[in-house]
């Protein structure tokens, strides 16, 4: 698989960069919300070993193997931690892991209680959405949340995401139920 080279983006006052190992104190203090963590895949507990593995391994290795992207999303003035976005699962077009031109992925992200409601993780959904078709050649990439996550689909539904009006029955990451989740796609 090929391996995609870290870059970094900025869009407006927000500027996307990869991860850095001195993020995990921050990941792990903003990660602390029962907002975060009831609309994300997060394990619970969240502990400190989990952000400081997230920013030190996973998402260095899914750089170096082309299966994705996660950036801090950070003030591009004063550089203080504001959210996180990534896009992951990525897939060549015949759905194998790994990035190639045609595939797609499906995007994520959380934003810290304090910067909510100013347009944060809009604009990082849509930086990272308009690099992943410019620079990986993405065909689409796909979002889903729980169906009562009504903040991440005005982040979707704002970032151009077309949302199916119905939601889906899928098992939930973290404990196998079976739970409605919105779902959504996202084309050039």
């Amino acid at each position: 698989m090929p391996a995609i080279e870290p870059v970094e983006i900025t869009a407006g006052e927000v500027h996307l960069r990869p991860w850095r190992d001195d993020d995990a104190d921050g990941v792990f203090a903003i990660c602390q919300d029962p907002q975060i963590q009831r609309g994300t895949r997060l394990p619970l507990p969240y502990v400190r070993e989990h952000a400081v593995d997230f920013v030190s391994r996973i998402s260095p290795t899914a750089w170096a193997t082309g299966t994705g992207a996660h950036f801090a999303v950070v003030d591009a003035t004063t550089g203080e931690l504001l959210a996180s976005v990534g896009l992951a699962d990525l897939r060549d077009p015949d759905g194998l892991p790994g990035v190639a031109p045609g595939g797609d992925g499906e995007v994520g992200y959380w934003c810290a209680a304090a910067a909510r409601n100013r347009g944060v993780t809009t604009a990082a959904v849509g930086a990272i959405c308009r690099w992943g078709f410019a620079a990986l050649g993405l065909r689409q990439i796909r979002w889903q949340a729980l169906a009562d996550n009504t903040a991440s689909a005005r982040v979707a539904a704002k970032a151009g995401f077309t949302i199916m009006p119905e939601p889906r029955p899928l098992p939930h990451v973290r404990d196998g139920r079976v739970r409605d989740f919105l779902v959504g796609v996202l084309r050039p």
